[in-house]
């Protein structure tokens, strides 16, 4: 199980919203809560980083206390560019070396795993992720269908005078198959940990896809549980909601935000069980040093 920790200034920059007031609220208030459902759960969690964040004492503090408590922290970049993948080998080498370097140093904790911005890869990206130390990447949402809808957004976006700050990025990328797998060594050779997709579609295991409950997520958890390897993606805005937490009614652009937090979590909790069910759950950090696909492995 992961968890991107994307602040709310980049959902803004998606969608075209004008800039506001950047504030630590998600790991004064989202990442307690997802920390809780974890603990009732019984489950450890990844807990992808962006290491300009830790200007925040509030963020420090919270990283560590989720270091402490058995949850792996890794690396979402420094500054969360999407268009990271597309940028020159110095600006990857800052975001990637800099970014295990500063979470390291904050949090007393070993950074060894990467996720990339919106999903986006490169093979500059990839042999950048190998220099700077890393032993595993989990950037691979393997969803033709959630590709495509990004696609259609951003496109319609550029049609309406809208430029998000998100990117189309590499289709073959969301094509690569759900299970584990070694990038060549002229990419770097590190292991790549998917995010997982089952259903009509390949529709991704996300939060978002979760939020509801129902008929069309309790499908695509079956089909995940057919696989010997799932890997579960949260996003810090699910554990959010706009009017408890006050947050831009116009925030709600945002499918998850829609539905009141406690019928998300529930609906997550109900998930969660289920896939957790007969499985040897796992932190990333720990299946990068085995074969998950060995005889037995679930």
């Amino acid at each position: 199980m992961t968890i991107d920790l994307d602040d709310l200034r980049f959902y803004r920059g998606i969608h075209a919203l004008e800039p506001e007031e950047d504030l630590p609220a998600i790991f004064e208030l989202a990442v307690p809560r997802f920390l809780g459902m974890c603990e009732k759960l019984g489950l450890k969690s990844t807990l992808f980083s962006i290491a300009e964040d830790l200007r925040w004492p509030e963020a420090v503090s919270s990283l560590r206390s989720a270091a402490a408590s058995g949850h792996e922290i890794a690396s979402h970049s420094s500054t969360h560019r999407y268009e990271l993948s597309r940028r020159s080998a110095d600006f990857m080498k800052a975001e990637t070396a800099g970014s295990r370097h500063a979470l390291e140093d904050a949090t007393g904790s070993a950074v060894t795993g990467f996720r990339g911005p919106g999903y986006n890869l490169s093979d500059g990206l990839l042999a950048a992720l190998k220099d700077a130390g890393y032993e595993y990447d989990s950037s691979v949402l393997a969803s033709p269908a959630y590709w495509a809808a990004r696609a259609a957004v951003i496109g319609w976006m550029r049609l309406t005078g809208r430029k998000s700050s998100s990117i189309t990025g590499r289709g073959r990328d969301f094509c690569r198959g759900r299970l584990p797998f070694v990038w060549p060594a002229r990419l770097g050779g590190l292991r790549e940990f998917p995010i997982t997709s089952g259903g009509l579609g390949w529709m991704p295991l996300i939060g978002t896809t979760l939020a509801a409950g129902g008929a069309m997520s309790r499908h695509i958890a079956r089909c995940a549980n057919r696989l010997p390897f799932v890997n579960v993606e949260f996003h810090a805005l699910d554990f959010m909601d706009i009017d408890i937490d006050r947050l831009d009614p116009r925030l709600r652009v945002e499918p998850a935000l829609r539905i009141p937090l406690a019928d998300r979590t529930s609906a997550f909790e109900t998930a969660l069980q289920s896939l957790a069910d007969g499985r040897r759950p796992a932190l990333l950090r720990d299946l990068s040093a085995i074969n998950p696909l060995e005889p037995g492995f679930r």
